[in-house]
Parts: structure tokens; C-alpha cells; sequence
């Protein structure tokens, strides 16, 4: 759906599961981010960084990566 706000999710390099950082946006503004970001990973509990290029948003009960 257009402009519906989602979570942005990325994978945890140390477990290699899919986890959830603590940003949730629109898709336009996604598309537009430019450097790094951190979270603390909930899955490992350490703090990783992530680009545009490393994540995706959340789509609906699955995800799905944005090209």
C-alpha cells in the first residue's frame, strides 16, 4: 500500500537471522536514506549498523527485499 509505514528489517550478522531495527517508515523515504544506521540487534543483543543497500521493509505478515 502506498504510504503505509513499515518496519525495516535487515539480518544479524551474527546469527544470520532476519531481525527488525528500530526504524519504521514510508517506502519513499526508504528509498531515499543515505548512510549508516544502528540498532541493537534483539536477537544477539549487539549493536549493528546497516545501509539502505543491506535492508528491506516489511511487507504484510512476510517481508519481501525492495529491489
Amino acid at each position: 500500500m502506498i504510504g503505509t509505514i513499515s518496519r525495516v528489517m535487515t539480518k544479524c550478522p551474527t546469527s544470520g537471522a532476519t531481525v527488525p531495527t528500530v526504524y519504521r517508515m514510508r517506502a519513499a523515504a526508504f528509498e531515499a536514506l543515505r548512510g549508516e544506521f544502528g540498532f541493537r540487534c534483539e536477537r544477539c543483543g549487539e549493536i549493528h549498523t546497516w545501509r539502505r543497500e543491506d535492508a528491506w521493509l516489511e511487507e504484510g505478515a512476510k517481508t519481501a527485499r525492495t529491489a
